[in-house]
């Protein structure tokens, strides 16, 4: 993996591809891994970017406490500096959909449009109350208690029994989790709401979310099309909280049809 050095700290991250930039954030705790799936769909006819976060995967953790989502934008636009991208596409799951949001609201003239999954525009204390209880069994019963109650939480019991070698792999690209280098952006979350900012957008959102998702509420999607004028809600049933590992293809799909619609100019091989 390449890296760049910005904001005084050392990122990773995957690149692949030619053409128009998209920048995929993954959420808390995990890692660019977690886009496999996208990254070699979207190869072919994109420039695809998908860092880790600061304090994840191979990325350099904060020396503070608390690092917010605001924090993790200007990372983000430090990044594109780096690689000398003016304007991007940004696709943010969970947690890294508040990312996805601080740096449209803070940084708008840098982001093509935003797709929302599995997240919300404020931290609510159900929100909350999922990490409090993941952090609690890893620190009274260890990673692999933690890591199985994570999975049988994100996706759908059907998905979980169906797939057990996609939720083996996803378990696999996790075990690097070290709950002290993400605490700062765990802390940092808490507070975060942006439901009166997001009238200030004037680009393409669009929000997709599996109704079966038991960390982030479906709901919170149509809050999101109700905050932005002319915001698209896709809503897959029968699908939990990791749409783009659960539901690849319906995800990519719905992505590339919303680049499509909002005039993105696919790279041909």
């Amino acid at each position: 993996m390449p890296e760049a050095q910005i904001r005084g700290f050392k990122m990773n991250y995957a690149e692949v591809g030619k053409g128009e930039h998209l920048v995929l954030l993954h959420g808390l705790g995990g890692n660019h891994r977690e886009w496999d799936g996208q990254l070699e769909f979207f190869s072919p006819m994109l420039h695809v970017i998908a860092p880790d976060l600061r304090g994840h995967g191979n990325s350099d953790p904060p020396v503070t406490e608390k690092y917010t989502p605001f924090d993790h934008a200007e990372d983000i636009v430090a990044l594109l500096d780096h690689l000398k991208i003016q304007k991007a596409w940004i696709v943010g799951l969970s947690a890294g959909g508040f990312v996805t949001q601080a740096t449209a609201l803070r940084h708008q003239d840098r982001v093509k449009g935003i797709v929302l999954a599995g997240t919300s525009p404020y931290v609510d204390k159900d929100i909350v109350a999922i990490g409090q209880k993941w952090a609690e069994i890893f620190l009274k019963e260890g990673m692999e208690a933690y890591l199985d109650r994570v999975v049988k939480d994100i996706f759908t019991l059907d998905f979980f029994l169906a797939h057990k070698d996609v939720v083996d792999h996803f378990i696999e690209t996790q075990k690097h989790r070290d709950l002290k280098g993400i605490a700062a952006s765990g802390r940092g979350n808490v507070g975060f709401d942006v439901r009166h900012e997001l009238v200030k957008l004037k680009i393409p959102v669009m929000a997709i979310h599996g109704l079966n998702d038991r960390v982030v509420d479906p709901a919170y999607a149509r809050r999101l099309r109700q905050a932005v004028v002319g915001a698209e809600v896709k809503l897959l049933p029968d699908t939990g909280h990791i749409i783009n590992v659960e539901r690849p293809e319906e995800f990519n799909r719905s992505i590339l049809e919303f680049m499509t619609r909002h005039g993105a100019d696919f790279h041909s091989a």
